[in-house]
């Protein structure tokens, strides 16, 4: 009875819904634009997540630069 009552449970837990289109990885357009320097910006097509096998270590070294920078940075003394 404890058997069939934890397989319960588990199914219950589980998200058996299909995943949204953003979460496939499907490719989106992005469209051209104007930037902040009036300059013109192509449309292109982009994955919407990285497939790089090094984008978790990259996203986690760019988050801790961006996080500690200035903490540890060597500041100008006043003479």
């Amino acid at each position: 009875m404890l058997l069939y009552g934890l397989l319960i449970f588990l199914i219950n837990a589980c998200d058996i819904e299909p995943l949204d289109e953003n979460d496939k990885g499907y490719i989106h357009y992005v469209s051209p634009s104007i930037d902040a320097r009036g300059r013109f910006r192509k449309g292109h097509f982009r994955k919407s997540f990285s497939t790089d096998k090094n984008a978790f270590k990259n996203r986690a070294r760019s988050r801790y630069y961006y996080h500690t920078r200035g903490k540890y940075r060597r500041r100008k003394t006043k003479n």
